[in-house]
């Protein structure tokens, strides 16, 4: 014990949460891999801890694609294709045009700073900026430009590659079809790039209308604008629609190719004007706000009116960018990069200034991301909130839009938008939320009706339950079964949970903890009475057992220890039509979680209110038409009006 203290303060052990943090993973995802034999852990009896440089090991593994089966994720940042946003394409254009080209380069092996060279000559023969030309002329650097600082861009491109790998049979590429967008470079370089590197990144190509509505809603002639994200520039060419002059366009990113693709956008935007795009190849987290950005002596620099960006989600951070980042952002713990962007923008935008960003929805109530709203609220007025749903493709996450105006407003109105309603919302109420959620899937009279519930006096769940997660066996074949066997017995997933009741399991188990990779202690499965409920699920459904049941890790376990609580009168609360009502408005989530379930009231009735729940449950169990008799009942113990109760009711038909 006193050895792993010691390395405990020598930094050379890190705890559970750090080790899963720093391998992009959840905390039980690791004590699978412990229980797997992946990881070698030490422990003083209460916590674990881990050796960082095994750690470290098993992330530098991950990264060069061993270790696959440890995790999915890893899987799909490895993905060995490419795809074409064929959505956001312009009419005109076939996807065959963009197939052809991604084929020739694939099958001819050029790699793709050549070939997006190439394809930037072709558009710029297109533009007139350049007269046509062939391979010969461009070994040979016989060309001129009607704009010579884009053809000084193009001849720091050109020097990076040797003469001998532009060969004539890359012809097709400088005079192929190539599609017309706004981005159209930006375009070709989001098909050719792998899937795998698109989800290192973060990055994915964002929709035409979405970036046109920002840049609408907020920018002037003489704004000076950032985007800290811009890839290849396809906020900055919308910006450039508005702004009259290109000096107050700024723009960064890590990528090079693509920072030389914006570069020679804007100047193809303003190809009659004469100036060096403020668009450079930096870090925007640790390389931006010293005043010295863009070799400018401009102590204005941070001041900007509008910071607009589709950020990277997701990155997987260096260790030595871990260490910076904790440094330079301390206020972020969670280490998702678009917290930092989102953090570094605020500090960068002048007072007064607007922040939009493009942010997958887990942004407004993931318990991980607690850190930057709270950032938010306290130093921006949020303007509006805009739920886009699913715009990006192979990416399946929800997303928004979210609008900051750097201000501290009291009592500012927010504003929120979805496909067919908006309405507005309170920031004071907002502040005031459980880890600060943004509960934008509640209109005006959803609050009004879930104010009047929380006005009653309640308890919760919040430190008066034992929970535990369905088992994990780590080999199914072996421990799983569809029929019924000797030594085997029921167990169940979440598909056979219903409202109060287990139906029939659909698989047996041979129980022998010891061997699994996750189980619970076994006094939470053999609990006198308990509930097992849906994890995976858009719905509250519960189901109350006496039976001592097995639950498979899609049916997690709440063993309620409120004090003169029936556990029956909870689980006809968390199944009942107004509890729907309540989790799908203030958390809208797919999953039903811990600290979701923490949060719902149990109302302080009385005995006799508590005993007509049990009685209406038990015949619910016996029968599950006698549903709609307990549902009514439960409606009718709050102030509610029968337009309000309607309201719900039709909410969840």
């Amino acid at each position: 014990m006193q050895e792993l203290t010691a390395s405990i303060n020598a930094k050379n052990v890190i705890d559970l949460e750090k080790a899963a943090s720093f391998l992009g993973i959840s905390t039980a995802t690791v004590r699978n891999w412990v229980k797997c034999g992946h990881l070698q852990t030490y422990t003083d009896d209460k916590r674990y801890f881990f050796n960082l440089s095994e750690i470290e090991n098993v992330k530098t593994n991950i990264t060069n694609g061993g270790l696959d089966k440890l995790n999915g994720r890893a899987n799909k940042s490895k993905a060995e294709r490419t795809f074409i946003p064929d959505e956001y394409l312009r009419g005109g254009v076939s996807v065959d045009d963009i197939t052809k080209i991604i084929n020739f380069v694939s099958e001819k092996n050029i790699n793709t700073t050549l070939s997006l060279l190439l394809l930037s000559l072709n558009l710029l023969q297109k533009e007139k900026i350049i007269s046509n030309i062939t391979i010969q002329d461009l070994t040979k650097q016989n060309f001129s430009f009607t704009n010579r600082q884009i053809g000084e861009e193009i001849k720091a491109w050109l020097s990076e590659i040797k003469n001998s790998d532009i060969k004539s049979e890359y012809a097709f590429l400088l005079d192929c079809t190539i599609p017309k967008q706004r981005d159209t470079l930006g375009f070709l370089y989001q098909s050719l790039l792998l899937e795998g590197k698109k989800s290192q990144n973060g990055s994915y190509y964002t929709p035409e209308v979405i970036v046109n509505e920002i840049i609408n809603d907020y920018t002037k002639k003489d704004s000076k604008i950032l985007d800290p994200c811009c890839g290849t520039g396809q906020f900055l060419l919308a910006f450039a629609d508005v702004v009259e002059n290109p000096k107050n366009i700024y723009g960064v990113d890590i990528d090079e190719i693509a920072v030389r693709i914006a570069r020679l956008n804007i100047l193809i935007k303003y190809k009659d004007k004469n100036f060096a795009p403020n668009i450079v190849c930096k870090n925007t987290l640790f390389e931006i706000g010293n005043y010295d950005l863009f070799s400018l002596n401009d102590e204005n620099i941070r001041d900007f009116d509008v910071i607009a960006t589709n950020p990277p989600w997701g990155v997987h951070f260096s260790k030595s960018d871990i260490d910076r980042l904790k440094t330079s952002f301390p206020e972020i713990t969670s280490l998702e990069s678009f917290s930092y962007f989102l953090k570094k923008s605020i500090d960068l935008l002048r007072d007064g200034g607007v922040i939009s960003f493009i942010l997958p929805e887990s942004i407004l109530n993931v318990k991980t991301h607690k850190d930057i709203r709270e950032i938010i609220l306290k130093n921006t007025h949020i303007k509006k909130v805009s739920y886009l749903s699913r715009v990006f493709k192979n990416v399946f996450t929800p997303v928004i839009r979210i609008d900051l105006e750097k201000s501290k407003k009291e009592n500012g109105q927010i504003e929120i938008r979805k496909e067919h309603e908006t309405y507005t919302a309170k920031q004071s109420k907002w502040k005031n939320n459980v880890d600060y959620i943004f509960d934008i899937h509640a209109n005006c009279v959803d609050t009004d009706i879930i104010d009047k519930i929380y006005a009653v006096n309640h308890t919760t769940l919040l430190g008066q339950a034992d929970w535990a997660l369905g088992i994990v066996t780590g080999n199914n074949k072996a421990y799983i079964a569809a029929e019924q066997q000797n030594g085997f017995e029921e167990i169940f997933k979440g598909k056979d949970v219903e409202k109060f009741v287990l139906s029939k399991p659909s698989n047996y188990i041979h129980f022998t903890p010891e061997k699994f990779q996750q189980v619970a202690p076994l006094e939470k499965y053999r609990a006198k009475e308990k509930l097992i409920y849906r994890f995976i699920s858009k719905y509250l459904v519960f189901a109350y057992d006496d039976k001592q049941k097995l639950t498979l890790n899609s049916a997690n376990i709440v063993i309620p220890n409120v004090p003169n609580y029936p556990i029956k009168v909870i689980a006809a609360l968390l199944n009942s039509s107004l509890y729907q009502f309540i989790f799908q408005k203030k958390f809208s989530s797919i999953k039903v979680l811990r600290s979701h379930i923490e949060q719902m009231p149990l109302p302080l009735w009385s005995n006799k209110i508590f005993n007509d729940i049990v009685r209406l449950v038990d015949e619910t169990i016996k029968d599950k038409n006698n549903f709609i008799i307990l549902d009514d009942y439960i409606l009718k113990q709050y102030a509610l009006t029968e337009e309000e109760t309607n309201y719900i009711k039709n909410f969840n038909k």
